[in-house]
């Protein structure tokens, strides 16, 4: 089940929402998103900084839990 766009709207608000992540598929067995390389999340220009990097594969391995824990 796609759960895509429920996750979504529980990042609204929050760090993940702030780096701009937008998940694009969100399933038990894989989690896709992309991140758009801003000036604001660059050490220089072009150049993404490592902790917006590492911010960005930490939601997705949250998200990848999130889908995959058992109820209770």
């Amino acid at each position: 089940m796609d759960r895509t766009a429920e996750l979504q709207q529980r990042l609204a608000g929050f760090f993940p929402d702030l780096l701009g992540i937008r998940l694009t598929r969100a399933e038990p067995d894989a989690v896709h998103a992309e991140l758009t390389v801003r000036e604001e999340l660059c050490t220089v220009p072009g150049i993404l900084h490592g902790g917006a990097l590492m911010a960005f594969a930490d939601t997705l391995g949250a998200v990848g839990t999130s889908l995959n824990l058992g109820s209770g």
